[in-house]
């Protein structure tokens, strides 16, 4: 189902898209500084401006993207707070998150192959444990929890690579840029809560914080890119 309302363009995309990442940068300057009033006010805003981005750019209008979306920007807004029940629900919401970014995508590309998926997610499967088995700094109950979100990372990535040598119809270039980002995200939180934890948080926030916006606006150029490529396939098969 899709929805099909006629597009009300308030501000055009140049605009939105010089907002998105303005957001980012001051977003950077609040994780180096930790100034946790900005990063409350303006984490959420990058997934508020990249739904309403979608709105005004898209002839689809998927509902998919705005839940998979909308499941982002509360998880933003729940791990900035520091209370155990906003944490809980913040990782709730992530793995909701990923397993939606899994679903669409895979339903985007149209995959009915699962084997080279299967085989791709092996070397980041392997990744990802060994690194959890070495690590001392497991926060207690959160072994688990780890394990989920390695999983399901390690499936992102598989589908993102199988995807980059098996899908010649939909293979864009914003998909890989997506997965390099989206993994080097992960990669660095789970380095950084793992491994790095006496570090000061200035060291690697900032960092991810650019991986998390540039990720997520790659990931809706990759949603425009197959919607677009969808209708050129449809017109020229009419």
């Amino acid at each position: 189902m899709r929805l099909l309302t006629k597009k009300y363009n308030l501000i055009p995309e140049n605009t939105i898209v010089f907002f998105l990442f303005s957001f980012a940068i001051v977003e950077v300057l609040a994780e180096l500084f930790s100034f946790k009033m900005i990063l409350f006010a303006f984490r959420p805003l990058v997934a508020a401006l990249l739904i309403y981005l979608y709105w005004i750019t898209s002839k689809e209008r998927n509902e998919f993207f705005f839940i998979t979306i909308f499941f982002l920007l509360l998880t933003s807004i729940f791990i900035i707070s520091e209370s155990q029940l906003f944490l809980v629900l913040g990782l709730a919401g992530i793995i909701v998150h990923r397993i939606l970014l899994i679903v669409y995508i895979v339903k985007l590309n149209k995959v009915k192959d699962f084997i080279p998926i299967l085989i791709a997610v092996i070397p980041f499967i392997f990744i990802f444990s060994y690194l959890l088995s070495i690590s001392d700094g497991i926060p207690e109950g959160s072994y688990y929890a780890l394990l989920v979100q390695n999983i399901l990372v390690s499936i992102l990535g598989g589908v993102i690579l199988s995807n980059y040598f098996m899908n010649e119809t939909t293979n864009t270039p914003w998909l890989s840029i997506f997965g390099v980002l989206s993994v080097g995200l992960y990669f660095t939180v789970f380095i950084e809560k793992l491994f790095l934890n006496n570090l000061p948080p200035t060291y690697f926030r900032p960092l991810g914080m650019v991986l998390y916006v540039t990720s997520y606006y790659a990931f809706y150029k990759f949603v425009i890119d197959v919607e677009r490529l969808n209708t050129e396939l449809k017109a020229n098969n009419e």
